[in-house]
């Protein structure tokens, strides 16, 4: 009970300094996300990334006000390591899933 009251704590404090950010629950594990959307964190800094690190571009691509963008890049630039540990593991689980689709079709061929 202890380790949960700690993690409800930690995200407490993350939340008063991260307003416009929530913690989700889903099949790869707890992560933080965009409030009032279905974006994680780790996706909106790929997209700032792939607009050459603009944040209007990338608010503009994921069609959300560019504060939001901004916000969750002050996230990141406060959890730099725990979010590039989601980006690693899901271009991991996306390398995995696109590898088993191409069996799928060699066999189907």
């Amino acid at each position: 009970m202890t380790s949960l009251a700690e993690r409800y704590l930690d995200e407490g404090l993350r939340r008063h300094d991260h307003p416009l950010i929530v913690f989700r629950e889903g099949a790869a594990g707890r992560r933080p996300a965009l409030a009032g959307t279905r974006l994680d964190v780790w996706q909106v800094v790929e997209t700032v990334r792939g607009s050459d690190n603009s944040t209007k571009a990338a608010a503009d691509y994921l069609a959300i006000p560019e504060p939001w963008v901004r916000a969750c890049v002050r996230y990141y630039a406060d959890y730099r390591v725990e979010v590039d540990q989601w980006i690693e593991r899901m271009h991991t689980l996306a390398a995995r899933e696109e590898d088993a689709w191409k069996r799928e079709q060699s066999a189907l061929a």
